[in-house]
């Protein structure tokens, strides 16, 4: 067992560790950043919109073309793609564009598929991520990644980026119907792991991982501020927030 641990806080008796992926072991920003945009062009295609809807339509999943940063309200990445979905038919809908959820959802796959042809572009390990994977498994950690993504983007994702060693397990979307924050996907990896809930924690980067933890009755839920939630949001859901990789410790 180890000690995690920051200037402000300890956790004790920690034998496995959950990791959120987007946000937490890869930049967020470059990566939905680079999917919402293209989403928003196929959007403008589709509905033979004026070119200046490019900005409206990023705003509205949650990507700031002035900043190329996720915004920390969201909605991307901080709800399910459905709520994504029905947030872009409302805005549509307030502008005369009348869609069905299954034409959205047709052309986010269609998106996506063209985006696995770059998705290593766009595709980057965060500071301090595998020093610190690297630290745990030397001190035998067991790890999984439980992620709202497609299993078949995490495994690639983990491999070309040279850490899915780490990892005894990788948890895609396909694991179960409920969502991240139900906290039903960390009991399908306790019980895949044969993991304890009393040593075990999460590491992630939004209110939805330390849900995760608390509903799943785990140890803690640890954020890093990484991602597009700031610091002071993320501490106001757990007292176990640190700003990056490089305020742990190991012991």
């Amino acid at each position: 067992m180890i000690t995690l641990s920051s200037s402000d806080w300890d956790i004790d008796g920690i034998e496995t560790v959950f990791f959120d992926k987007d946000g937490t072991l890869i930049d967020s920003h470059l990566y939905w950043g680079r999917i919402i945009e293209m989403r928003s062009h196929a959007l403008i295609s589709m509905f033979n919109l004026k070119h200046d809807f490019h900005e409206k339509l990023c705003r509205v999943m949650g990507f700031s073309l002035e900043t190329k940063r996720l915004l920390p309200e969201g909605p991307i990445a901080l709800v399910s793609r459905e709520k994504v979905i029905g947030i872009l038919i409302d805005f549509l809908s307030e502008h005369g564009f009348s869609v069905s959820q299954g034409q959205i959802e047709k052309l986010f796959v269609d998106v996506h598929s063209g985006f696995l042809r770059e998705i290593y572009e766009y595709t980057a390990i965060l500071p301090g991520v595998e020093a610190f994977l690297k630290e745990l498994r030397g001190k035998g950690v067991k790890m999984a990644v439980i992620t709202s993504d497609s299993i078949k983007n995490t495994e690639e994702i983990m491999s070309f980026l040279g850490i899915a060693k780490y990892f005894d397990l990788l948890l895609g979307k396909e694991a179960t119907a409920l969502p991240k924050e139900s906290g039903e996907p960390a009991l399908v990896a306790l019980e895949q792991m044969k993991a304890e809930r009393s040593s075990t924690i999460v590491i992630g980067d939004t209110s939805m991982d330390i849900q995760m933890a608390e509903n799943a009755q785990l140890k803690a839920g640890v954020a890093v501020a990484l991602g597009q939630v700031p610091f002071e949001s993320l501490q106001s859901e757990t007292p176990h927030t640190v700003h990056g990789y490089h305020e742990l410790r190991i012991l």
